[in-house]
């Protein structure tokens, strides 16, 4: 049985292999883990694991579920990896949705990212992971034999026998690739485990007899696992087992740090949007992406488009000045249903001026809602925001703004009606495009409602305190279908 199609079964059933989670990375939000009981070769060059992203409980509840296990497998000589099943779990362990990647698609390993830190341990492992199911077996049955073998044992000084002392016999385990066979070849002696070997002749003082000490090769001890020492706490998003997860319109996605990069990027001078994609590996998508937001909506063809079915409740908040933008970030709760699929409402967040264009024409501000389904498919709600009567909402959001940056802070007993950020009239533009900071990740399904909704003068002039400019240029549309209600 293909190692593949063994992880897929046991997955399902009680394993004889107990997991062996280990901590890859963490924050406050997940932690990332891989299970090195899982590790096993597949094709040359190629081996399998299961990961996993296990949430904290706001972030579960956010989410929809608590822990996503995904399998990948890693090619250890081209360093990429590719996600071949993802598992969606409750508090308890409940399988929510279980699903087979349709499509396998190789992704490189970025140098100094989560994924480079799996890759590293599945292709790497510390103490010398087996290499398949069968290995497995074979170390578990040489370390019964072990156990029987006095703790005293060792190897007998001897003198090598006549023509033997240039004798090489090649032991090559099954299924440990190259790596074994550069180590294969190593003298050894017949019968010196049954019986001693016979002490060395005398020989003149100028040809001392070699001393040879060679490990008994009948009793193959299994090397105890020694964790290697645990990492600093760091702020990641989800590795290669989260590629699935990802979230995050505003700058985060998955595989890039969840809350500041290590590398600051904004909206002006050598860090601005033109930069973007060259100051981290994973944010390439930035300057080379064919489908890049925001864009100017022009041309888009008129036709009969499904109405947007809001589900917005009365709810609680936790707003944020992140470095960014005014973000507002949202329970369980408040879904929006389009083209087939459920989303959750992630949060809001504003751009001054409006990031998207009408026919050239742009705006004071929009407010970007960012829905994520439980695949992880993300959808964004844009609201245009001009300039004429004072909003109620947003005046409440004003009233509660922390007092220091990148300090969350949840008012109690407050509560604003999401119904409010949305204009009477629904009908929308909608294409596909990508988030608008980086990584600037794409397959983003955008829906810009026609009509737009009003703030005060002073309500602007508050956010322009704090974010005069921090809106992506328009991208362009590289002959992109744009599709808008009649």
């Amino acid at each position: 049985m293909r190692p593949v199609a063994a992880l897929l079964l046991l997955a399902g059933t009680t394993s004889v292999f107990a997991a062996d989670w280990q901590t890859v990375a963490s924050d406050k939000k997940r932690t990332i883990e891989l299970d090195r009981a899982s590790v096993l070769q597949s094709d040359p060059g190629t081996k399998v694991a299961w990961g996993r992203i296990v949430l904290s409980e706001s972030e579960a509840e956010t989410a929809g579920y608590t822990t996503v296990k995904a399998l990948n497998r890693y090619d250890c000589r081209n360093q990429t990896f590719a996600t071949i099943k993802r598992v969606y779990l409750d508090a308890d362990s409940a399988v929510l949705k279980d699903e087979k990647v349709k499509v396998e698609k190789d992704v490189a390993v970025a140098p100094g990212s989560v994924d480079e830190k799996l890759w590293r341990d599945v292709c790497k492992p510390a103490g010398g992971a087996p290499a398949d199911i069968s290995q497995l077996a074979r170390n578990a049955s040489k370390a019964a034999q072990n156990a029987q073998v006095k703790a005293d044992l060792r190897a007998a000084d001897y003198r090598p026998a006549k023509g033997a002392d240039k004798a090489a016999v090649t032991r090559v385990s099954e299924g440990k690739g190259q790596a074994a066979e550069e180590q294969a070849s190593i003298p050894i002696r017949k019968n010196f485990i049954d019986k001693p070997a016979p002490p060395p002749k005398a020989e003149p003082a100028e040809k001392p007899a070699p001393r040879v000490e060679v490990a008994p090769p009948e009793v193959s001890r299994v090397p105890a696992y020694i964790p290697p020492p645990r990492p600093r706490p760091r702020v990641y998003r989800s590795p290669s087992v989260a590629v699935a997860t990802g979230v995050g319109h505003g700058g985060a996605a998955a595989g890039t740090p969840l809350a500041h990069h290590d590398i600051h990027w904004t909206y002006d001078g050598e860090s601005g949007p033109p930069n973007w994609g060259t100051l981290k590996p994973e944010w390439q998508l930035c300057n080379v992406g064919e489908r890049q937001s925001p864009i100017d909506i022009r041309e888009g063809i008129k036709v009969e488009l499904e109405p947007i079915r809001f589900d917005y409740k009365l709810s609680n908040f936790r707003i944020i000045d992140n470095g960014h933008t005014v973000q507002v970030n949202l329970g369980q709760g408040n879904t929006m249903a389009v083209m087939g699929r459920m989303y959750d409402l992630v949060q809001f967040h504003f751009h001054r001026p409006s990031e998207e264009r009408i026919n050239g024409r742009g705006f004071d501000m929009v407010v970007h809602l960012v829905h994520k389904d439980l695949d992880g498919r993300l959808a964004v709600v844009a609201v245009l925001l001009e300039r004429g009567q004072a909003h109620a909402l947003v005046q409440t959001l004003w009233n509660n703004l922390p007092l220091e940056k990148n300090v969350d802070y949840s008012p109690e007993g407050v509560a604003i009606d999401l119904n409010q950020l949305l204009p009477d009239n629904r009908a929308y533009y909608t294409y596909m495009g990508s988030l608008t900071t980086p990584p600037c990740s794409e397959g983003v399904l955008w829906m810009v409602m026609k009509q737009p909704a009003q703030l005060s003068a002073e309500q602007i002039a508050i956010f322009s305190r704090l974010y005069p400019m921090n809106a992506r240029p328009v991208q362009s549309v590289r002959g992109r279908l744009i599709k808008e209600s009649r």
